[in-house]
């Protein structure tokens, strides 16, 4: 059923990615990158519980590596120019938390990848997940980029990345999300 579901998500995937290539409008194909994005995210953990055979949880630095491997393979034309790297304790999460915790981590890393470093500029995004003790999980996801507009209030802004973010954190997770400038920008998540 899993390897199933994958096939399924990257038929959407493929279908997105068509539709990208033959539309002229720069915001409908960035729109629609975003999306395609989202699918392979949430395949992703489709493909890590079928190559693990574990059904019950899944590896989460594996989980988010697969992710951050497949977005930097997306948006970054110079791989030199921007690293993306991940620290991880030994966590296994139920498949329940792997999948809005996967589209967190792809909203925030798209973010950074297409909004942190403009113009060629270089920098480092990392992505650190610990276990706080045997029941809290707390996921760091930093850049060193030029950081948020001044007057950018992340938590009420129209952005559908954004909104996914705070929604799947505190609706799904049933966590909290907070973010701070810290030369560049720094998003904290807390969940059971």
């Amino acid at each position: 059923i899993h390897h199933r579901v994958k096939n399924n998500m990257q038929v959407i995937a493929g279908l997105l990615n068509l539709k990208a290539e033959s539309s002229e409008n720069e915001q409908v194909k960035q729109s629609l990158k975003d999306s395609q994005n989202r699918v392979y995210a949430m395949s992703a953990v489709h493909e890590t519980i079928y190559s693990s055979g574990n059904l019950a949880e899944i590896d989460l630095n594996e989980y988010i590596s697969k992710i951050t491997n497949m977005l930097t393979q997306a948006y970054v034309i110079d791989l030199n120019q921007i690293s993306c790297r991940t620290e991880s304790d030994d966590i296994k999460i139920s498949i329940e938390q792997a999948s809005p915790l996967g589209l967190v981590i792809n909203e925030l890393v798209s973010n950074s990848l297409i909004h942190a470093f403009p113009n060629g500029k270089t920098g480092k995004i990392f992505i650190k997940l610990r276990k706080l003790n045997p029941e809290d999980i707390e996921v760091t996801v930093m850049d060193n980029g030029i950081g948020l507009p001044t007057d950018f209030n992340w938590q009420e802004n129209s952005n559908l990345g954004l909104q996914l973010v705070k929604g799947l954190v505190e609706n799904q997770l049933d966590g909290h999300v907070e973010a701070t400038e810290n030369g560049g920008v720094q998003f904290l998540i807390k969940f059971k």
